[in-house]
């Protein structure tokens, strides 16, 4: 396996000026002294005396401004290295929540065992946010989904490759579907090849109601493509593929979820949420009245969920580690193989023209499975997969890294910009911890931020 490398970005030195300062400005109280920036750890404080002014600074010192009190001993700040899960947490806690966000949530697993769990800032402003606390995951719903989906196929429920679209229609009171719906199977609502356009004011404009008014939309509008061809991201498919499922098991998406997922992990909590449904131990998402994106996306993107609980359903779809494992071996290749566009087809050239010759390209080495992003494979071998999820004031992501990590971030805020940022993020943060040593990086694409 050809590891990533990359260049790795310590955003600790963005508070470099924060060194003056005796705690640290977030949601939720300091866990401890403000940090120095270093180029490689994070750093705690503490104050001594200096014994001799004529010594100087050393590198495990920082001078303060001159003492106020004429003849006073030189007071300097120690700086004390911080290591493991504290300085994670700390990195995290002060790229995050110092950035903007009000609150921010990770868990850690390694080999397949939690190791860590920690939150930061304020679940609702005046509540300190807790491990336990549920965030909106977005498009990490879309392996749930997946997953879900997979064993019923397994179950022999659904067949990934018989037409569903007639099914949806009947169900969804479509007398007369747009060309090409009919065709429609489960396997390409999985990879985003059905066809579908994007319909991002559909799903986040307040154009429709639910998930079911917004499929009636998809199945009657002109698909933008054909089924089984071009790879293209939209919250259409797996909105549908919600619906089929309570077609084709006579129940709710959500409980269907529950006992195929959840309960065999031993998931509690979990909850398929609407756009402004706070409950007990769930973090507060800001959004403008009256949007209403939370019902429209359902199984798109609707779960919400601990970092904690994240974790865990990834694990469950990972084959190198101990545990309950949700699918069948065979079904994990399947899930976790990139799918590629079809050849285009070929114009026939004049007789006397140049000859075309055909090239396959190589194997891709990053792209996308049956909801599930591929960061890394190598000869059709997934190493690194998982998904983002990004709404208003949402940013989710979970990772499988090659070198037994597991890694769930959840955020309510704006920081980081991109969610795509949070890999870079937690990249550094088992840098600094002294987890890893920066030479392997995950790369997710840019699918799901509109």
């Amino acid at each position: 396996m050809a590891a990533r490398h990359g260049l790795i970005w310590f955003t600790l030195a963005l508070v470099a000026g924060a060194c003056g300062s005796s705690a640290i400005e977030s949601g939720s109280a300091p866990r401890s002294t403000v940090t120095a920036p270093s180029s490689t750890v994070a750093t705690a404080v503490s104050s001594t005396t200096s014994p001799d002014p004529a010594a100087g600074a050393t590198p495990e010192s920082v001078q303060p401004g001159p003492s106020t009190t004429l003849g006073a001993p030189t007071t300097i700040t120690s700086v004390v290295p911080l290591t493991g899960w504290e300085a994670v947490d700390r990195y995290l806690q002060i790229t995050l929540i110092r950035s903007g966000s009000s609150a921010a949530s990770i868990a850690v697993m390694r080999g397949g065992e939690l190791e860590h769990a920690e939150a930061f800032g304020e679940r609702v402003p005046g509540d300190a946010a807790e491990a336990a606390d549920r965030f909106r995951v977005a498009s990490i719903s879309k392996t749930i989904a997946a997953i879900t989906a997979l064993q019923l196929v397994e179950a022999g429920t659904l067949d990934l490759d018989a037409p569903i679209g007639p099914l949806l229609a009947s169900d969804l009171g479509v007398g007369t579907p747009a060309v090409g719906v009919t065709a429609l199977t489960i396997r390409q609502l999985l990879t985003h090849r059905s066809g579908f356009a994007q319909y991002e004011n559909l799903f986040f404009r307040n154009e429709v109601e639910s998930c079911r008014e917004a499929a009636v939309v998809g199945l009657t509008q002109s698909l933008q493509g054909t089924p089984g061809g071009r790879f293209q991201y939209s919250n259409m498919n797996f909105c549908l593929l919600g619906i089929a499922i309570e077609v084709l098991t006579g129940e709710r998406y959500e409980n269907v979820v529950r006992r195929e997922v959840l309960d065999p992990l031993g998931i509690d909590g979990m909850r398929m949420a609407d756009t402004f449904d706070v409950g007990v131990g769930d973090v507060e998402h800001r959004s403008e009245e009256g949007r209403n994106y939370m019902e429209v996306l359902s199984a798109a993107g609707a779960w919400i969920a601990t970092p904690t609980d994240l974790v865990a359903i990834l694990d469950s779809i990972d084959p190198a580690t101990p545990g309950t494992k949700l699918l069948d071996a065979a079904t994990l290749v399947e899930m976790q193989t990139i799918t590629v566009d079809p050849p285009e087809p070929v114009d026939e050239q004049d007789p006397t023209g140049p000859v075309t010759t055909t090239t396959i390209p190589p194997d891709p080495t990053s792209g996308y499975g049956m909801g599930l992003m591929i960061f890394d494979a190598e000869d059709g071998v997934a190493f690194s997969f998982g998904h983002t999820g990004t709404l208003d004031s949402t940013h989710a992501m979970f990772a499988r890294r090659p070198d037994g990590f597991t890694w769930a971030v959840t955020v309510s805020g704006d920081s980081p910009a991109s969610t795509r940022d949070l890999a870079k993020i937690v990249d550094n943060a088992l840098v600094l911890g002294g987890f890893t040593d920066g030479s392997y990086v995950v790369v997710p694409q840019p699918l799901d931020e509109g």
